[in-house]
Parts: structure tokens; C-alpha cells; sequence
């Protein structure tokens, strides 16, 4: 008999509040649409009735999202334990690697609203900042040809942030491994107790507010601008130019758009630019051939 956790994979990312694709966020990113298409209802309702139309959510872009859903739900969905384990690992060594030079606990007597808010600040900065330097190192050589199907969509939606080489997934998830692992070691090693960060339904509450003000419209063909607000942030738009052949080298940034600022990589327009207009094999990109 197939294991539970396998039948229900391919569609987890549906129902996990830990997924930028959950339900709810889909509900939210919807609302914020049809607010920022009020605000100027004649031009921007071409933009809304695309999302009603068979043609955007199926097409070979999108299909190819799909099938890459189910490829990698089933590959990592077994990983998950051994991920937990890396984690603690690197946790333990982090704690072994301080004891050489500090002594444990020097700041066990500060007051614990103000260590455990330290952390949260720490934790989601450096989360973003490698977010931003392995984003940027998929862009170079080698690295390219795992990153390229990603960036082959010739049709943006919110499934397309799932788009990813199985290869891309295997080094993102060994980033956070080495981030989340790595704090908890320090920060057990200087206060002696595990760190909890800002928890809503068993996620972080800053990511909680990312994903509910409309991470899905990153990927999607609607192009909300966040005006000056996006020297801190990265706005859909931004995200989208991403995408573009023009832009294909700006704005790495998860969430915040700082790093790109501070690294000569930022970049944004009043107007949306063309994606990639021809389809590519999904075997091709899957075994890393060069595109044209």
C-alpha cells in the first residue's frame, strides 16, 4: 500500500501554511487584485480577465509548472525527516565551533523578549540575503543551466514559483538548512535556550505578512507596483521584469530589494516587460541542456 505522505504530495502545497502557495494566500493575493484594479477599473481590467480564461492557466508554460509540482512533491516528499536531521547537525557544530572561542550563555541574563526579537531580525535578514546570493550565483555559467527552466516560462503564475529544477529545490533547501541550523547553534550557544521566533499557525510572523500582502503576484502577469516602497521591497513587478530578457539580470531579491540596491542589481519600470516567447522541452531543461 502507497504511503499516505505520497498520495497527498502533489497537492500539500495547497493546504501547507507554510507554502507561499497556500490557500489563503491565494485569497488574499486575489483581493489585492481587484483593490489595485478599482483604483483604475478601465485599464487595468484586461489584466483581470486574463485570470478568467482557460488559455493563461493552461497552456505548455503552464503544464510544464504542473508536471514539475508532482516531480518534485514526490521526490522531496520522503526528504523531509533527513532535512530536520541536516538541520540539527549543523545546529550541533555551529554550538561546537563557538565553544572554541566563547564561553556558552554570555547572554543568558538579557531579557528574553529583547534576544528572541534579535533573532527573528537576524534570521529573516540572513535568510533573505542568501536567498539573494544563491538566486544571483543561479544566473552564472554552470549554475545557469539548472536555473534556466525556471526562467523558460512563457506564462507566469502563481504555480510557476514551484517551477524549479530538482537540482535548484536540493540547493535551496540545503541553504535553510545551513541558515536556520546555523542561528539555532549560536543562539543556543549564547542564551542556552532554543530560539522561537514570532509563530503564527507554525511560521514566521514577518513571513506570514510577506505572503499575505501578495507574494503570489510575483508570479503572475499582474504587474502591482509598489512606487518608493520598492527600494525595501520587492514588488511583483519587479519580480516579473525578472523574468524578462531585458531584465534577466535585476532584481534577485526575495523580499527585500536593499541587496539588490546594494549590489548594483536593482531595477524597476512604470510597465511590464515581454517574457520569453518560445516553449522549451521539459526533458531538455530536466537534463540541463544549453538553450538557445
Amino acid at each position: 500500500m502507497l504511503d499516505d505522505s505520497l498520495l497527498i504530495a502533489p497537492i500539500k502545497w495547497l493546504f501547507d501554511p507554510q507554502s507561499r502557495t497556500f490557500l489563503l494566500y491565494w485569497l488574499s493575493s486575489f483581493l489585492l487584485v481587484l483593490t489595485w484594479a478599482a483604483l483604475s477599473w478601465q485599464q487595468r481590467m484586461p489584466f483581470l480577465r486574463q485570470l478568467t480564461q482557460k488559455s493563461y492557466w493552461w497552456n505548455i508554460s503552464t503544464r510544464q509548472d504542473y508536471l514539475l509540482v508532482i516531480i518534485n512533491s514526490l521526490l522531496f516528499t520522503l526528504a523531509g525527516f533527513t532535512w530536520l536531521v541536516f538541520s540539527i547537525s549543523i545546529a550541533n557544530s555551529s554550538f561546537e565551533f563557538m565553544e572554541l572561542f566563547l564561553q556558552p550563555r554570555i547572554f543568558a541574563e538579557q531579557s528574553p523578549l529583547l534576544l528572541f526579537s534579535l533573532f527573528t531580525v537576524v534570521l529573516i535578514l540572513l535568510d533573505d540575503l542568501t536567498r539573494y546570493g544563491l538566486h544571483r550565483l543561479l544566473h552564472y555559467r554552470a549554475l545557469w543551466r539548472i536555473h534556466q527552466l525556471h526562467h523558460s516560462a512563457t506564462t507566469l503564475t502563481p504555480i510557476s514559483f514551484l517551477r524549479v529544477h530538482p537540482i535548484e529545490k536540493l540547493l535551496y533547501q540545503g541553504r535553510s538548512a545551513f541558515v536556520y541550523g546555523g542561528c539555532t547553534g549560536v543562539f543556543f550557544f549564547l542564551v542556552g535556550e532554543h530560539p522561537q521566533t514570532w509563530l503564527i499557525f507554525g511560521i514566521t510572523g514577518a513571513s506570514l505578512i510577506f505572503n499575505l500582502l501578495g507574494a503570489n503576484l510575483r508570479h503572475s502577469m499582474i504587474p502591482i507596483g509598489y512606487g518608493r516602497l520598492e527600494k525595501i521591497f520587492i514588488s511583483p513587478l519587479q519580480h516579473q521584469l525578472h523574468h524578462s530578457d531585458r531584465y534577466g539580470r535585476k532584481n534577485y531579491g526575495s523580499i527585500f530589494s536593499f541587496w539588490d540596491l546594494a549590489f548594483n542589481s536593482w531595477a524597476t519600470t512604470d510597465k511590464p516587460e515581454p517574457l520569453p516567447q518560445k516553449e522549451k522541452p521539459l526533458i531538455d531543461q530536466l537534463l540541463l541542456k544549453q538553450l538557445d
